[in-house]
């Protein structure tokens, strides 16, 4: 007999329409069912069901239900987990909001994982099967990511997605940002997998491109050079997560061409010396971002920014000076998000202590919703202002700007991408005053 568990990621209120149906392509999963399942012994015969592409089947009777949530997926988790327990389904809470808030949490489940689940999830599992599962299952300190079971990405429904093909070489990170939870969830240094695992995980990945969840891939530049090396005979395209340092090191950044990169997600957030002080992402230097990006662009990257508005220092001005900034550089793409203090940072408590958090409704804590209170900005200037940057830096003119660059290397990649978002703008606003 093998007992049936179902793990399941909570869909975001926008992906919950009135009429049930779902997208019919969502950009990439989340990694972490798949690693809770590569976790788990032949004893179970595991399901994964993702919210957001499908609706979860209620009437089904599974042995053990698992959810992982992040702070803006908390009250749809909670939701879920509830319906489950009418039936007499046990349920088991974990991830990122679990972990920062599990009072809160262990309301709704049976059992919480607090922190990394490689070492507690097969003893809770255990735990399971003799009766015996605990209120609350904490990780001891940070795994070595040596000897990893490989994601059970197999579980995937690989036709709703764009892309299945995702893999961890790393986590944590050093830097501390005011406003970012990966120090207090990953732990304050990078963590490695050996290179020669690393390796034989993408040769395991179907297809070309692979998408690296790491918060910051190269952020160990010796460790970096040694993984790119060795992944230019595998021939994959992939992207990733890191910051605009790279161009600082130009053998660092040929070998990650070499490798086949494609695409990098740079967190550049503001173009505010005072700001980024302030966040403690000083790291970032703003007069030196343009030569950086055309660095990156020369070696054939493109580039994904991200920014926050509502830091200290930001104005009326701030959304307009950012976008026409960002056309300027002629980032290929970008995001745009308001500044939002979540559980676990050092924001969040200041916020809190300050009185400045205008409530705890978490599934407003998405980036696209105003949840502080700000000393400069209402409420409405900074999501009027959110909005304005989303359609002006995908509008016709600041595209045909962008895209049309010397010797741009993944021009139609790039066109696919602005074009899409252009078509989604006025679902963009929906979803920002969405209540």
């Amino acid at each position: 007999m093998k007992y049936k568990l179902t793990l399941i990621y909570p869909g975001h209120k926008k992906n919950l329409r009135n009429d049930k149906k779902k997208r019919n392509k969502y950009p990439i999963p989340q990694l972490s069912l798949p690693t809770i399942a590569g976790l788990t012994d032949d004893r179970f015969e595991i399901t994964i069901a993702d919210d957001n592409i499908e609706d979860i089947d209620f009437e089904a009777k599974p042995d053990l239900v698992g959810i992982t949530t992040m702070t803006a997926l908390a009250p749809r988790a909670y939701e879920i987990a509830q319906e489950f327990r009418k039936k007499g389904v046990p349920v088991i809470l974990g991830g990122i909001h679990a972990s920062m808030l599990p009072e809160e949490a262990s309301k709704y489940a049976d059992c919480i994982v607090i922190g990394e689940a490689e070492d507690v999830w097969p003893a809770a599992m255990e735990d399971f099967i003799q009766g015996k599962l605990k209120k609350v299952y904490r990780g001891a300190g940070r795994h070595t990511l040596v000897n990893l079971p490989l994601p059970r990405l197999d579980l995937l429904k690989k036709d709703r997605y764009f892309s299945t093909s995702l893999m961890m070489a790393s986590r944590g990170c050093p830097h501390d940002c005011h406003y970012c939870s990966v120090t207090t969830f990953w732990g304050r240094g990078f963590r490695y997998r050996p290179i020669p695992e690393v390796i034989e995980e993408l040769k395991s990945l179907s297809g070309r491109i692979v998408f690296f969840v790491d918060d910051n891939l190269y952020g160990n530049k010796v460790y970096a050079k040694k993984l790119f090396r060795e992944m230019i005979p595998l021939k994959k395209k992939w992207s990733c997560q890191g910051d605009s340092l790279i161009a600082n090191d130009a053998e660092l950044l040929k070998l990650a061409a070499e490798s086949g990169c494609q695409w990098i997600f740079i967190g550049i957030e503001s173009i505010s010396e005072k700001n980024l002080a302030q966040m403690r992402k000083s790291f970032n230097k703003v007069k030196q971002y343009k030569g950086s990006f055309k660095k990156i662009h020369d070696a054939g990257i493109n580039i994904f920014g991200s920014f926050i508005f509502g830091l200290a220092e930001d104005d009326k001005n701030v959304f307009k000076d950012t976008v026409d900034f960002a056309i300027d550089a002629k980032l290929d793409a970008a995001n745009f998000y308001i500044l939002t203090p979540l559980p676990g940072t050092k924001l969040f408590q200041e916020m809190k202590d300050a009185g400045r958090l205008l409530h705890t409704e978490w599934d407003k804590y998405d980036a696209n919703h105003v949840v502080f209170k700000h000393p400069k900005l209402t409420s409405e200037e900074l999501l009027s202002g959110l909005i304005f940057a989303y359609k002006y830096f995908y509008s016709i003119s600041s595209i045909s700007k962008r895209m049309l660059r010397t010797g741009h290397k993944r021009l139609v990649q790039s066109l696919i991408l602005n074009h899409g978002r252009f078509l989604r703008r006025k679902r963009f606003e929906t979803i920002c005053r969405m209540e």
